[in-house]
């Protein structure tokens, strides 16, 4: 190599270098969501959680509904096109994508003792809040809402002080107060559930939570929460996962 032309290839070497770092550096973090109607947010409890944690964690990020026919490859291939998935290179790049609303929330929130506690207590919520919304034989209700009682005797149980995860909102509340939001529109809506003067911790609880910005801002519409269990129920299309 000739002596001049040394400092011109490391010169052309160390801008590509840089430019090559400051473009992966300005990539913003993409969550990508289940597609509802116009493009909106899809109804997703765990993608809520997700995006409330993220939140929570002062993390800034683009939220991308995206329907099946926008999924890109990588998306498919690597995560079954699983959501929400969190690319924090972009769109375009999979690499070091989570594709599950759990690892994310704790990628952004690492759970204390408290959280642990709390998840370990009532980890069951949900799975008694979908069986009782997906039941369309009234006679099976009342054992259904007695499982769903457990887990909130379990909740009403914990220490609130005054969020689940202490004096602010932690990895345990985005859990929690996602699954409170279907039970109190879409079990109101399809099973008429109303929360019972037993809880009051829980009611008390759910005002704080429910006006929190984390939650209000990631919240999706209750009309998508609706579509999206009625199709559960078998009453009609619903959206685009």
């Amino acid at each position: 190599m000739r002596p001049a032309l040394a400092p011109l290839l490391l010169a052309a070497s160390t801008s590509l270098s840089v430019r090559r770092i400051t473009a992966k550096m300005s990539a913003q973090g993409v969550l990508m969501t289940k597609a509802g109607k116009d493009g909106a947010q899809g109804d997703c409890p765990f993608t809520q959680y997700a995006a409330m944690s993220m939140q929570l964690a002062g993390a800034t990020y683009q939220l991308r509904p995206t329907p099946q026919a926008e999924k890109p490859a990588w998306h498919l291939d690597a995560h079954g096109g699983s959501m929400p998935c969190w690319a924090p290179n972009g769109f375009e790049d999979g690499a070091d994508a989570i594709a599950d609303s759990g690892g994310i929330a704790k990628h952004f929130l690492a759970p204390s003792a408290t959280d642990t506690a709390v998840l370990e207590s009532v980890g069951g919520l949900f799975k008694g809040i979908a069986m009782l919304l997906k039941n369309t034989d009234d006679a099976k209700d009342d054992e259904l809402l007695a499982g769903l009682a457990e887990q909130l005797d379990a909740l009403e149980a914990c220490a609130f002080a005054p969020y689940l995860s202490g004096a602010a909102p932690g990895l345990a509340d985005a859990f929690v107060a996602t699954k409170l939001y279907v039970l109190l529109v879409a079990g109101g809506h399809y099973k008429g559930f109303v929360l019972p003067e037993r809880y009051p911790k829980v009611a008390r609880y759910w005002a704080a939570v429910s006006a929190h910005p984390a939650f209000y801002r990631t919240r999706y519409p209750e009309a998508e929460m609706l579509h999206g269990w009625g199709e559960a129920r078998g009453e009609g299309p619903g959206c685009a996962v």
